[in-house]
C-alpha cells in the first residue's frame, strides 16, 4: 500500500465554511447518485488518514499532492477503475465548489482538476437475468396470496424488466406520469435531472392497468406502500423498500440474487440483443453518453464470435 501518504490539512475555518462546499457538490447530484458519491469521498478520506464524515473534512485545503495519493493509493489497492474514476470526479467537483465559493484561488483548483483519470478496462458488474428466470419471478409475484400485494410486485417487476428505470426513477413514478393510451411512462427529473419517455410493452401495460384498478386512480405514488391491514398508502416505495420487495420474490422464485439494477441490465441488453441500434437504447436508457450505455452490455462472446462469422465474400 502507498506509504507516503500526505496527512489530510487542520481546520482553518469555521465550522459552516468547512462543509459549505462539500454540501452544495453534492446538492448539484440527482438524488439516485448522493449515497455512493458521498461513501466514494469518505472513502477518500479515509485514504489520508482522516476519520471524520467527509462533511466536517477541510476541503478548501485539499491539495494536489492528495488527490495525486489518493489516486496512487487506490491503484494500489486494486480499486475498480469505475470506482477511482468516480472518487476523482468527486473530488473535482467538491474542489470547484470551493473555488466559486471563494475558498480557493484559480491555481489550487487547476492543479487538483489536472489529476488525471485512470485508465483501463471498466470492471463488468451486474448481470442479465434469463428469461427462464423472469418467468419464475412473474409467477412468483402473482401467486402471492395477498391480493394487493401480487399485483403491486407483478407491476413493479413488469416495469424494472420492460422499461429498464432505475431504482428510485420506479419509486418516484406517479399516477400522472403513466399514459395508458399512449402506453408511456414519463420519467421526471431522473439522473442529472433529465426528463424521458420510455414506450412499454402490451404486457406491461396490463400490468400496471391491473394494479391500477386495485390501487384507484387517485394522485400519489404510482406504486405504493401497503398497509398490514390490505389497503393501499399513500406513501411511495423507498429503494430499501423495492430491494426488501425484490429479495423475497427472488427466494420464492428459487432464482440466483439479482439487484434492481439488474432488470435495468436486462432490459438493455435484451434491446441490443434485438439488434435496437445503441443509440435508441441510449435514450430509452436516458444516459447522456453512449460509452455509459455500452457498459450494461451483458451479452455474450458468441455475439461477437456470430457477427465474424455472418460476414460475406
Amino acid at each position: 500500500m502507498n506509504t507516503n501518504v500526505i496527512p489530510f490539512a487542520p481546520y482553518k475555518r469555521p465550522q459552516t465554511e468547512l462543509s459549505s462546499s462539500y454540501h452544495i457538490y453534492i446538492n448539484t447530484l440527482a438524488q439516485s447518485g448522493r449515497k455512493s458519491m458521498i461513501s466514494q469521498l469518505r472513502k477518500a478520506i479515509r485514504l489520508l488518514g482522516f476519520q471524520g464524515e467527509p462533511e466536517l473534512f477541510a476541503w478548501h485545503d485539499l491539495s494536489f499532492e492528495q488527490v495525486h495519493s489518493i489516486r496512487a493509493s487506490m491503484v494500489e489497492l486494486g480499486c475498480a477503475v469505475n470506482s477511482i474514476n468516480l472518487t476523482l470526479a468527486g473530488l473535482r467537483g467538491v474542489t470547484k465548489a470551493a473555488f466559486n465559493l471563494g475558498y480557493i484561488d484559480a491555481d489550487q483548483m487547476l492543479r487538483i482538476t489536472s489529476v488525471k483519470n485512470t485508465k483501463g478496462d471498466a470492471q463488468q458488474v451486474g448481470k442479465k437475468i434469463s428469461r427462464p428466470e423472469i418467468q419464475k419471478l412473474i409467477k412468483a409475484a402473482k401467486s402471492q396470496s395477498h391480493l394487493l400485494q401480487a399485483s403491486r410486485d407483478h407491476a413493479l417487476i413488469m416495469i424494472g424488466f420492460g422499461a429498464g428505470l432505475r431504482c428510485s426513477e420506479i419509486c418516484n413514478l406517479q399516477i400522472g406520469d403513466y399514459k395508458p393510451h399512449f402506453g408511456l411512462l414519463c420519467v421526471r427529473q431522473g439522473k442529472g435531472r433529465r426528463n424521458r419517455q420510455v414506450y412499454v410493452a402490451r404486457k406491461v401495460i396490463c400490468a400496471i392497468d391491473s394494479w391500477i384498478q386495485l390501487r384507484g386512480t387517485m394522485d400519489g405514488p404510482l406504486l405504493t406502500s401497503l398497509r398490514k391491514v390490505g389497503k393501499v398508502h399513500a406513501t411511495k416505495l423507498s429503494t430499501q423498500g423495492v430491494t426488501y420487495i425484490l429479495s423475497k420474490i427472488q427466494q420464492r422464485a428459487k432464482v440466483s440474487k439479482f439487484t434492481p439494477h439488474d432488470m435495468r441490465r436486462t432490459f438493455i441488453t435484451d434491446l441490443l440483443e434485438k439488434d435496437v441500434d445503441i443509440n435508441t437504447v441510449r435514450q430509452l436508457a436516458g444516459h447522456s453518453d453512449i460509452s455509459t450505455t455500452t457498459r450494461y452490455d451483458c451479452r455474450d462472446i458468441s455475439w461477437q464470435k456470430n457477427a465474424s462469422q455472418s460476414i460475406q465474400f
